[in-house]
């Protein structure tokens, strides 16, 4: 990797790394660091793609959350390509789902901020350096995901966080309405009814 790629991988790995990936001291449980590396990776390793895992895929995915005041996430937007479709995908989940953020005591119930960030996609073994993400279309990049509170199921009160895609939604939101769809069509129908006023027709 040049120098101009480094200096680019450098600018992204303060603003959110995932994982810490395990070097070879890892093996010598002495060094707190390896440790925690090794722990790290443990953790990580559930959260990984298995067929990019099978593939030994790995590489840097850049992403952008909007957040709320409470560092809640709103939505997710891959913005920059490790290369691999599988890595790419699975980030903006892993965020949505696992990364916590600070909240704003400057920003009103209201509003929302935006935040880049970087999740490295890395196997412990692996010695390759990681090239620089590569900027991605919207277009191109995976479906961004869009988070919401709803009702747990069973519940008229207790709310969750779900995040889905934009189609997604729009299909759990067909598929709530059929069925009333449905009931309104059943009562409303006259089929099979030949007259119903008493006096005849």
């Amino acid at each position: 990797m040049g120098e101009r790629g480094m200096r680019v991988l450098r600018r992204w790995l303060p603003v959110f790394v995932c994982v810490v990936a395990a070097s070879a001291a890892a093996a010598q449980p002495a060094d707190p660091k390896a440790a925690q590396n090794a722990i790290n990776w443990e953790i990580f390793q559930k959260l990984y793609p298995s067929r990019a895992l099978a593939a030994h895929e790995q590489g840097a995915v850049g992403f952008k959350v909007t957040l709320d005041s409470k560092g809640n996430v709103t939505d997710c937007q891959v913005t920059h390509s490790s290369g691999h479709a599988l890595l790419d995908e699975e980030t903006c989940k892993v965020v949505t789902m696992n990364a916590q953020f600070n909240p704003d005591p400057n920003i009103s119930v209201s509003q929302t901020r935006t935040h880049d960030g970087l999740i490295v996609w890395k196997l412990p073994t692996w010695a390759a350096t990681l090239d620089p993400p590569k900027p991605i279309p919207a277009v191109a990049a995976p479906e961004k995901l869009v988070c919401k509170k709803t009702l747990k199921i069973g519940s008229l009160a207790s709310y969750e966080r779900t995040c889905l895609t934009p189609t997604e939604w729009a299909k759990q939101s067909d598929d709530q309405k059929q069925p009333f769809a449905e009931s309104q069509g059943a009562k409303g129908s006259t089929s099979g009814v030949s007259c119903i006023k008493p006096s005849g027709c």
